[in-house]
């Protein structure tokens, strides 16, 4: 018995061994959630739209300068029931729209197919979502240190996400 039971102690230290991974993110994989943002157009208790949007410039400023505007990864999925509502599929196709607070609307937007993007945003991408790129004027520090990111739409309404940081800091202080 007491030899069955040291043979079972002993596999099981030896089992443990191998184990040597982490739950910790990595650096990158720490930035690209700190710049993401998710929001959601519910109407009649039915979600319409969800969006997930990623700050580019936040993310990597070396990859994405703020001097080139400022740059969003949009992940789009629209919700089952605004699919059946419309026969057209897409989000510009149906009367979706992207504005910053200040009223800037984007000056590009392009559709980005998912094996296009990069490794860490394609293992965060939803798997049945439309992607795109989004870029809009750069903004001044201000703004910048406020920015919030508007999805609307005439009949469902519309949901902001703020990328800010200076605005929280400010109230705590």
């Amino acid at each position: 018995m007491k030899k069955n039971f040291l043979w079972i102690l002993v596999l099981f230290f030896l089992g443990c061994e191998g184990a040597k991974f982490t739950l910790a993110p990595t650096k990158p994989q720490e930035s690209y959630v700190q710049a993401t943002r998710k929001t959601e157009l519910v109407y009649d208790n039915k979600t319409q739209m969800v969006l997930v949007a990623t700050h580019l410039n936040a993310y990597d400023e070396q990859k994405y300068p703020k001097e080139e505007g400022e740059i969003f990864l949009v992940d789009v999925y629209e919700g089952i029931n605004a699919k059946k509502a419309s026969v057209k599929k897409g989000f510009l196709e149906n009367e979706y729209a992207l504005r910053l607070a200040n009223g800037d609307t984007p000056l590009e937007f392009k559709p980005v197919k998912k094996e296009e993007l990069e490794p860490i945003m394609q293992e965060n991408a939803t798997r049945w979502g439309e992607y795109y790129l989004v870029r809009f004027p750069m903004q001044n520090k201000r703004d910048r240190d406020r920015l919030i990111l508007i999805l609307s739409h005439p009949q469902y309404g519309e949901n902001l996400m703020s990328f800010g940081f200076k605005a929280k800091l400010d109230a705590i202080r």
